[in-house]
């Protein structure tokens, strides 16, 4: 029973997914999609170059005071 069931149902379905139905949009020509698209993005990559440039910046320092002869300082990063 079931069996038959779907097969009757497939060509209503494969019917109904063929079926040209217009739609009733447009592409929005300002931008906006593609500014919320690259907006994360731009945000994650410069939150990486910030961490990035803190872990250098400590090492640069670290290094230097080495080279110096004092002892560098405990951070609680």
């Amino acid at each position: 029973m079931v069996k038959t069931m779907r097969r009757s149902c497939l060509p209503v379905l494969v019917a109904f997914l063929l079926a040209g139905l217009p739609a009733y949009a447009y592409a929005d020509p300002s931008g906006g999609t593609l500014f919320r698209m690259l907006m994360p993005a731009l945000g994650a990559l410069w939150a990486m170059w910030m961490i990035l440039a803190s872990r250098i910046r400590n090492g640069v320092t670290a290094l230097y005071r080495k080279l110096r002869g004092s002892q560098a300082e405990e951070t609680l990063d």
